[in-house]
């Protein structure tokens, strides 16, 4: 009599626990890395954006303020101020208590 394929027991030929854990690991590690580069890289685009609508007034605001800057140095403070407020941002799980 032939055996019926539904009785084999197909789960007890590998023990992929270790590759689990170190696939977890790996995508999380890819994860930090990939949000971090579009972080900066959508804060960037912005700064561009924001260079070409109001340039000039972001530039005469900061000498005000003595910082010189030019037009061209706007989008990559952009993405380096944005990419470095993306360490402070917080984030609540679960219901307000107000």
């Amino acid at each position: 009599m032939k055996k019926n394929y539904l009785d084999y027991d197909y789960n007890t030929h590998f023990d992929t626990t270790g590759l689990t854990i170190f696939g977890v690991i790996a995508a999380l590690i890819a994860f930090v890395f990939f949000a971090s580069w579009l972080s900066f890289w959508v804060c960037y685009l912005g700064g561009i954006v924001t260079k070409i609508v109001i340039g000039k007034y972001i530039v005469a605001g900061m000498s005000i303020l003595g910082l010189n800057i030019t037009l061209d140095q706007i989008p990559l403070i952009a993405g380096t101020l944005g990419w470095i407020g993306g360490f402070f941002k917080s984030y609540s799980i679960g219901k307000n208590k107000d």
